[in-house]
């Protein structure tokens, strides 16, 4: 509605704050999204090898500094007023839903994208305004909230911005020591250590198939298992998974293994907890009846 005043000679119309608020916010998000479209355009994938460490962090850094700084200036911040709307919160959840289902249908997941970046760039956002704005209240720090919403941060932020330093590398090896592994464009990575197969056990269905097997294998002098889908823990950031196995052509036998480097995933592993921590809270805690 748009409220009048009369002012001679002429008439004045005051603007709808709250439309011109709407107008702006959806002429941001047409401008973010056509910025994405033309990079998506003209460079193709997002270059995550670039915003490895210690360049991540320096963007994390630099990312929160200016998310802190807007909501300090949020009265007059016109970024910081929209990113605590009601239209950025439903704008948050239309992202996710659209980006989880978009590369839950893929046959080959690809979060390299300019539009998937944008999207979960604008969310994370959203939720550091959210924190700021409700993790504390005149009798201290509100814990449930905290957790809940500290801990979905840290795990997003953890496979965002940790996504970089991710590392997936391919080795295989025979009954002679190996170290040389190589990653999915081929090049070449040398491991610390020394991996060599020991023996490897095949179960055969009834019409040849292999229905189940495992390997034993020796890593940088320990003995151990593999199995399918049962990695081995190497350290808390480093998975070793069996892959395949093979015999070439002059009867020689060896595996493919998989080596998967997560230095970002005990930060995950820690916003799951703090997660799971505020929710059980929230249930202890149970409806919180209020008088009118």
């Amino acid at each position: 509605m748009k409220i009048c005043i009369i002012f001679m000679p002429k008439l004045v119309v005051m603007p709808n704050e709250k439309r011109n608020k709407r107008v702006a916010t959806a002429i941001v998000i047409a401008v973010i999204a056509l910025i994405t479209i033309i990079l998506e355009s003209a460079v193709g994938s997002f270059p995550f090898a670039i915003f490895s460490f210690p360049l991540n962090i320096l963007c994390i850094l630099l990312w929160l500094f200016t998310l802190c700084h807007l909501y300090r200036n949020r009265a007059t911040s016109t970024i910081a007023q929209m990113m605590l709307s009601r239209e950025a919160t439903w704008l948050s959840l239309l992202i996710m839903a659209v980006t989880g289902i978009a590369l839950g249908l893929e046959r080959k997941p690809s979060s390299d994208s300019w539009a998937v970046v944008t999207g979960i760039l604008f969310v994370l956002s959203h939720l550091t305004f959210v924190i700021l704005r409700g993790c504390r209240v005149a009798g201290g720090i509100r814990w449930r909230f905290t957790l809940t919403h500290v801990g979905l941060w840290l795990a997003l932020v953890a496979g965002f911005w940790g996504a970089p330093d991710r590392e997936q590398l391919r080795i295989s090896v025979n009954e002679q020591p190996s170290s040389e592994a190589y990653t999915i464009k081929g090049e070449l990575r040398r491991l610390p250590y020394d991996i060599r197969m020991e023996d490897f056990d095949i179960e055969l269905s009834a019409n040849g198939t292999p229905e189940n097997y495992e390997a034993r294998v020796n890593i940088d002098g320990i003995s151990i298992t593999l199995r399918v889908n049962h990695p081995y823990n190497r350290t808390i950031a480093e998975k070793v998974y069996l892959v395949s196995h093979s015999t070439s052509v002059v009867g020689k036998r060896y595996l493919i293994l998989e080596i998967v480097t997560e230095p970002w995933q005990w930060l995950s592993a820690a916003g799951i907890v703090m997660l799971i921590g505020g929710a059980v809270l929230l249930f202890l805690r149970g409806p919180k009846n209020r008088k009118s």
